[in-house]
């Protein structure tokens, strides 16, 4: 047999061996669920398999001839022409994904694998397509991303997806000298009320209500995005200016005015919200987040429903108060308060009959602290109960210490002062019981002050801790009476013993001024109440002979001196002397 002969018998059983492959390839096609093709090098459609109608609604006839890449949607079209040619080059069959055009214009998702077919002499002459629905694995995949990255409540994106998107704001500060953009950060005004009083559900209609004013009121190049709780963040790109990011504020308060219809009911909400502008200085999208979150809490500090804008000088006092934060956390492990002790004198006599108990931090490197420099973070933080439980045991042992010094003087009594939060303690009574049976002070020794604002949170709930308190001989005073929001129809229903004028009163009780008229109406109050009448700061004769008038005129009434360590209060008491000057 000549090479001639050869060669072309081995060309006829190549041939007839790719027409076996064919035809098993066609019924192994036509018994699938999977689009099979054969295509040209350069795409077009040699063979289809009849899934194609099921797949996309298209006859065998109508994708005959046709190029590939007519289907495939225009924005998928040169990846998958790399990606076919990478795989084809590689010989290795690769998944790609892609979206394909249905008969009547919508798209599903293909996942298509690509396999090169070869001649007898290992030149590719055609490719073969496997391809399958992928749609709802893709739906399922981009609703997870999706949700990754936006709030599932209101549908905003979320703090990842903010984050990202303010990470590129700042890298296009250093490419582009004047872009400039800034952050809001929103924060719901007495959201908690809305929640408290009309429930959860409602709480949550408020919130996607406020989603869709931002999204209403910003424009489409910004970015609106839900923080958490009823925390909001806006993200401003391409702005002039300051003033600009402002305007866009006041336009969002504009918008807040409008009541929203919850559950039935009118709804009004405010928002404070802080805003800082987005500079070079800036390095981490985190730092820029907090200053526009610091600023925010200055705004609520300053009242609510307001706006500031981010200074320097803000970042310098927030590290001041986590530094403090910090320290005050520690003072208490290493027990750095101390009390001091204000005398009480009997406005008539001037005899002296009990203490206040004040706390005082000595900080170890700042010295002594007064209680507006730490009191209110420790309310804030969560710490003010151990604070409080602390003095009333220490003032109680103290006081017991005294009375068993000082027999003569055995009939003093200690006050302490109790928070809001001290009166929701499960345990309040408790810790009481067990510092006066420790100490072996009598309760009627004790005297425990609340302030008038805390007379307004749930009051019947406050008449009956107060209560079970006097059953144990402890007298209650109604501390800085008058500048609080008290109401009179309570008044007479609270298991109290004594008001205490603010020293604010007392420091202008000059007559013809209205200090002295309030002071004037507060001790008649009491004396109507039948309750002692208790002025605090008397720095002057003055202040003490218009005391001493009211205090005659009205009833007995007793006043505060200016307050001393414990050793000073111990050594006035080893005087033996009950008149107290109040000068000295």
């Amino acid at each position: 047999m000549s090479e001639r002969q050869a060669a072309l018998r081995e060309r006829k059983q190549a041939e007839e061996a790719m027409r076996e492959s064919e035809a098993r390839y066609r019924l192994l096609a036509e018994n699938t669920n999977d689009l099979v093709c054969l295509h040209e090098l350069n795409g077009r459609y040699l063979y289809v398999s009849p899934s194609c109608e099921f797949l996309l609604g298209y006859r065998y006839d109508e994708m005959l001839r046709e190029d590939i890449y007519t289907f495939i949607h225009p924005d998928d079209r040169d990846r998958v022409y790399q990606e076919i040619r990478t795989a084809v080059f590689r010989k290795k069959p690769t998944p790609i994904t892609y979206r394909m055009l249905q008969k009547h214009g919508s798209y599903i998702w293909f996942e298509t694998l690509t396999k090169p077919i070869v001649n007898a002499t290992g030149e590719i002459v055609q490719l073969q397509t496997t391809s399958r629905d992928v749609t709802e694995r893709i739906q399922v995949q981009n609703q997870l991303k999706h949700d990754a990255l936006h709030d599932g409540l209101t549908g905003l994106p979320n703090r990842h997806f903010f984050m990202k998107r303010l990470e590129l704001a700042i890298q296009r500060t250093y490419r582009l000298e004047n872009y400039h953009f800034a952050v809001l950060f929103l924060d719901l005004d007495r959201f908690k009320v809305v929640n408290d009083s009309l429930g959860h559900l409602a709480g949550d209609q408020l919130l996607i209500a406020i989603a869709q004013k931002l999204q209403a009121t910003i424009r489409t190049m910004d970015l609106a995005a839900r923080l958490g709780g009823d925390e909001f963040v806006i993200l401003l790109e391409e702005i002039k200016d300051i003033q600009e990011a402002v305007r866009i504020t006041e336009r969002i308060f504009a918008e807040l005015q409008t009541p929203m219809m919850i559950e039935g009911r009118e709804v009004y909400t405010t928002s404070s919200v802080g805003i800082v502008l987005g500079t070079k200085d800036y390095v981490q999208a985190s730092h820029l987040l907090r200053d526009a979150d610091i600023a925010m809490y200055r705004a609520k500090n300053k009242g609510k429903a307001r706006y500031e804008i981010f200074d320097t000088e803000m970042h310098t006092q927030a590290l001041n108060r986590l530094h403090l934060e910090n320290d005050l956390r520690r003072a208490i492990k290493c027990q750095e308060f101390v009390l001091h002790y204000q005398p009480i004198v009997a406005l008539d006599t001037r005899h002296l009959v009990g203490f206040e108990a004040l706390i005082r931090w000595q900080h170890p490197t700042q010295g002594l602290k007064f209680p507006g420099e730490f009191i209110p973070i420790a309310e804030e933080i969560g710490l003010i109960t151990l604070l409080d439980y602390w003095a009333i045991r220490t003032a109680c042992y103290q006081m017991a210490a005294w009375q068993t010094a000082f027999p003569e003087l055995s009939a003093m009594k200690v006050s302490v002062n109790l928070s809001a939060q001290d009166i929701k303690q499960s345990d309040l009574l408790e810790e009481v019981d067990r510092v006066l049976t420790q100490t072996h002070l009598n309760g009627r020794y004790l005297t425990l002050e609340i302030t008038e604002s805390m007379l307004i949170e749930d009051i019947e709930s406050t008449i009956s801790v107060l209560s079970q308190l006097k059953e144990r001989g402890i007298q209650i005073s109604i501390d800085d009476f008058g500048t609080g929001y008290s109401s009179l129809n309570y008044l007479h229903r609270l298991p109290v013993d004594s008001l205490k004028v603010d020293r604010s009163f007392v420091n202008q009780i000059q007559s013809g001024k209205k200090n002295h008229q309030i002071v004037e109406t507060i001790v008649a109050l009491s004396n109507h109440l039948e309750l002692d009448a208790i002025a605090e700061g008397i720095e002057t004769q003055e202040q003490l002979e218009h005391l001493q008038h009211l205090g005659y005129k009205f009833g007995q009434g007793y006043l505060f001196s200016k307050p001393m360590s414990h050793h000073t209060a111990e050594a006035l008491l080893a005087s033996k002397s009950l008149y107290y000057n109040l000068w000295s």
